[in-house]
């Protein structure tokens, strides 16, 4: 399914319209606390991430430096 400019500014602009209905008038936006997100990532899987970060890193330098013919 392809998604145009035009939908993706259309869902970003309601989106906004939406978020500024919903703050009060007398509330400031700069004010307002805002969480910080945090990303929890287990053992297991950052070995993977390394491992698959080594594979691609090896395959680049051995597709460089392969001769060419």
């Amino acid at each position: 399914m392809t998604i145009s400019d035009y939908q993706v500014s259309s869902v970003i602009r309601t989106y906004m319209k939406h978020m500024k209905m919903k703050l009060k008038p007398r509330e400031n936006p700069s004010s307002r606390k805002i969480g910080e997100d945090q990303v929890v990532i287990s053992e297991e899987a950052m070995k993977k991430i390394l491992l698959e970060r080594v594979k691609e890193r090896m395959n680049e330098v051995v597709n460089t430096n392969e001769p060419k013919g």
